[in-house]
């Protein structure tokens, strides 16, 4: 019950759009005692909540960093909600294995061991920054796991612009840029039935850089690494725009159908690129991404390929190319 009023005393303040509403009106709307309202608010605010009470004119909530997941806001699967935890990613493919549903959140404030594409570290400072992993099951054939990760991407950008206002740009296949940095990574994982070819399951972790600074990363970071609004405020809470984000991947699911958003946004096509696959290193021009969500590049000598890996870095010139 008391989880209850404090959702919707949560509910009844956002909907005020920062207008005080005093004890007694939330008491009868809720349907509860003033008591009920008081200690409700004060949960609130010992979540992260700017929630102000003043005499004789009530309450006020004036925004804040809420965590917690009350702060998501409507989800229909399980919320899993740390301070802190070694990766996001494999508590949720855990999760995964033990057969959680589809669309389980698990969101963290901190990372100790947050892993990027390749095997890298993925640098998680407590506090600013959404780190996210999302459960999901489309029941797609292995074949078209790429199509995940590509409306991932787009997920993110939809969110942060009718939150944040801002446009981000996509570097083939899954960083994301604002202000020539990278702001976000993504990394999707799998399990599959091998006999089948079909996926059981995909968890996609997402890596969003909110309000960190150049000083929250390793020197070699600084110079390519970026958040949106570095030191902060962020106009949204981190909880809130993670909400925002699952619940415009869970939208896209099971079609998938946004590659023509994810091609508009993609700023790699035309560029002259270093692509480095994993078994070799070349030069390229990236041509344009295809139907399947693979990277066309233009090999030396004219030669074509279609990445459906690996990682590409644009180049100031075409050096070799010809």
């Amino acid at each position: 019950m008391a989880s209850a009023t404090k959702q919707a005393l949560l509910a009844a303040l956002s909907a005020a759009q920062g207008e005080c509403i005093s004890g007694q009106q939330l008491a009868q709307q809720l349907g509860v005692s003033r008591a009920a309202v008081h200690k409700a608010a004060a949960a609130l605010a010992a979540q992260g909540y700017a929630l102000e009470a003043a005499p004789r004119r009530g309450y006020r909530l004036a925004g804040g960093d809420p965590f917690c997941a009350e702060a998501v806001g409507e989800y229909d699967a399980p919320i899993y909600l740390y301070d802190k935890l070694e990766s996001s990613n494999r508590t949720a493919k855990t999760l995964a294995l033990e057969g959680t549903p589809h669309g389980t959140m698990v969101l963290t404030s901190q990372q100790t061991a947050g892993r990027g594409r390749l095997g890298r570290r993925f640098e998680s400072p407590a506090g600013k920054g959404i780190y996210l992993s999302l459960v999901l099951r489309p029941g797609l054939p292995m074949t078209e796991a790429q199509a995940v990760t590509v409306s991932a991407a787009v997920a993110v950008c939809r969110a942060v612009k009718r939150l944040c206002g801002l446009d981000l740009g996509i570097k083939w296949v899954n960083d994301l840029y604002y202000n020539g940095k990278k702001v976000c990574g993504i990394l999707t994982e799998a399990g599959a039935d091998i006999e089948s070819g079909q996926l059981e399951w995909l968890v996609v972790g997402i890596g969003l850089n909110l309000t960190s600074r150049p000083e929250d990363w390793p020197e070699e970071l600084r110079p390519i690494a970026g958040s949106l609004y570095p030191g902060g405020p962020a106009p949204v809470s981190r909880a809130a725009l993670a909400g925002a984000i699952a619940r415009e991947l869970l939208g896209l699911c099971p079609a998938f159908d946004c590659l023509d958003e994810y091609r508009a946004r993609c700023f790699v096509p035309g560029h002259w690129v270093t692509v480095c696959t994993g078994t070799e290193s070349y030069a390229a021009k990236a041509v344009v991404i295809d139907d399947a969500g693979r990277l066309i590049v233009a090999r030396d000598g004219g030669r074509t390929e279609a990445l459906c890996h690996g990682e590409v870095s644009i180049r100031p010139s075409p050096l070799a190319v010809k």
